[in-house]
């Protein structure tokens, strides 16, 4: 039976504490663990840049890729070998991270070598950047059955007008590739065993009150701000009653998590509301145990989906959410209270504006600061949640019943398998315009001019002495780090033996192949490092 192989140029690490993309580093690395553990991929195969690569994947992926006991599933390739893998296995799909990193290129280089379908999740959508790329997709032959996979139909809606906006404003036309709507998931399995006593407990909540969670890192550049939340709660709360609201996440911006605690005392908050910072993954599983609703203002174009919205649902928490972005594919009316959310079509943000010159995260505060999440409806759904708890009961088990049936991981893996077995048995290859390809720098017909002369494969070389040397005592140039994808000793020491007598670069080629490794690239290196030089023989010119 013909195996099943999954390639991508991607690595899947986990994200680094405070990095800016540390969303999508836990969306894209628990994807990656739900594979592994959920297909049925016979091989995957990762394509690294350079040996360190390799090591960093081994040293983040090991031990759960050893407790699933796939190892030997896993290999490791280089980039350089991308060519002879394409030609040497039939793959199913190569997958990427981002629709901005490599995957037109992927495109581009699949229709020269191999015969299966490119496909991508989106992310974050609104820096300017996929703008670019997308611009450049459409002139990189991808297929009709080529995908970029949408987290949510307003993701979907961004990526078709970002494409119709580039055939307007350039004249392109709209690649044919598919936009399919896949959320991403979550394993709940480790939520299994707690409960909200021992949670409360163990962070130190009060038993007894209502506690309304909102999760996410403080950031107002590229999160959301929580200023409005505040006075939505400020408006609810009565002291002495038992409502609690907890804010927690990652802390990407040490100012700002400073200006909420002075502005949660100026309102006299400061007894009512709980602030949990930088939490390991275990407190941020009794977090939503101890919880009894949660909360999310989303304001800020750079949320696309909402994964802590269907992490509360797995916890069983009912939301109170803004009606924006993503959130809308997730929080149904049986599961969620939606804020009204209002925003302008603004000078501010045109092309005739100076925003294109402007750090793109601060631009994203700048946007956000205009967003308007409606604070006396947000207040009203709160007061909602903390005043009925039959209402939040019945939700919260409607918000169990909808993640068990839409974003459990063993569920989306079955479903973007498939996806994907549809599209790699509807793949015709050699379908792309023949013109098609990235824009990549010609270097040889840029740089051409800053050498004395170009070396042509009927130039002539010979072996020099110190090759001689190397021959005698049988020792090997040094390579410096990752040129073994580039050099291979043997076929060195195979043209240093022929190169007794001089030969023309041509013989060389044609005499010393190495499968990938090219013998033109590998007499260069010689030259480099003087183990040939040139010869005056009939062809030594341009």
């Amino acid at each position: 039976m013909k195996k099943k192989i999954w390639g991508s140029l991607d690595d899947y690490l986990p994200p680094l504490q405070g990095s800016s993309m540390v969303g999508r580093g836990f969306a894209n690395y628990n994807f990656i663990k739900a594979l592994f553990e959920y297909s049925s991929f016979d091989e995957y195969h990762f394509f690294l840049n350079n040996r360190s690569h390799k090591e960093e994947f081994l040293a983040h992926h090991q031990a759960m890729l050893t407790a699933l006991g796939i190892t030997d599933r896993v290999k490791l390739f280089y980039r350089t070998d991308l060519a002879q893998a394409m030609a040497c296995h039939d793959y199913t799909v190569f997958h990427q991270s981002d629709p901005v990193t490599h995957f037109g290129g992927l495109c581009h280089f699949r229709n020269l070598h191999g015969n299966f379908p490119v496909t991508a999740f989106i992310h974050s959508i609104s820096y300017p950047d996929i703008l670019l790329k997308l611009q450049d997709l459409c002139w990189s032959g991808p297929h009709a059955q080529d995908a970029i996979i949408c987290s949510s139909t307003c993701g979907r809606e961004v990526i078709q007008n970002y494409l119709a906006q580039i055939q307007e404003e350039r004249n392109l036309p709209i690649p044919p590739l598919t936009l399919e709507v896949l959320p991403f998931g979550f394993d709940a399995s480790a939520l299994a065993g707690l409960n909200k006593e021992t949670s409360r407990r163990e962070l130190g909540l009060p038993l007894n009150d209502t506690v309304a969670l909102c999760l996410g890192r403080f950031s107002e550049f590229d999160k959301m701000d929580l200023f409005p939340l505040l006075q939505a709660f400020q408006q609810i709360h009565h002291p002495g009653h038992a409502q609690r609201l907890v804010l927690a996440g990652a802390v990407n911006q040490p100012d700002y998590l400073k200006m909420l605690r002075l502005w949660i005392k100026a309102l006299g908050l400061q007894d009512s509301i709980t602030i949990l910072t930088d939490l390991s993954e275990q407190d941020k599983c009794r977090l939503y145990r101890a919880a009894d609703f949660f909360v999310s203002p989303s304001d800020n174009l750079q949320e696309t989906f909402g994964l802590t919205l269907v992490e509360a649902l797995a916890a069983g928490l009912p939301l109170v959410m803004s009606d924006f972005n993503g959130y809308r594919d997730i929080g149904t009316d049986e599961v969620a209270l939606k804020v009204p959310t209002h925003w302008a079509s603004l000078e501010a943000f045109s092309e005739s504006s100076p925003m294109a010159f402007i750090d793109k995260a601060i631009v994203h505060r700048y946007m956000a600061q205009s967003v308007q999440v409606d604070i006396d409806a947000m207040a009203a759904a709160m007061k909602r949640l903390y005043a009925d708890p039959d209402l939040c009961q019945k939700m919260g088990q409607a918000a169990r019943q909808r993640f068990e049936a839409c974003y459990d991981y063993q569920r989306i893996i079955q479903r973007i398998e498939g996806l994907w077995t549809e599209l790699k048995a509807n793949f015709k290859a050699h379908t792309a315009a023949s013109n098609a390809k990235p824009l990549y720098p010609d270097y040889f017909r840029s740089f051409g001019h800053y050498f004395t002369d170009h070396l042509i494969p009927d130039t002539w070389v010979e072996r020099t002495d110190y090759a001689q040397m190397l021959l005698a005592s049988k020792q090997h140039q040094p390579l410096l780090t990752d040129m073994e994808q580039f050099i291979d000793t043997d076929t060195v020491q195979t043209i240093m033996n022929v190169t007794e007598t001089p030969k023309p670069i041509s013989a060389l080629m044609n005499n010393c192949s190495t499968g990938t490794k090219s013998p033109f690239y590998q007499v260069m290196w010689m030259l480099k490092h003087g183990l040939l030089r040139l010869n005056p023989g009939p062809a030594n010119s341009k």
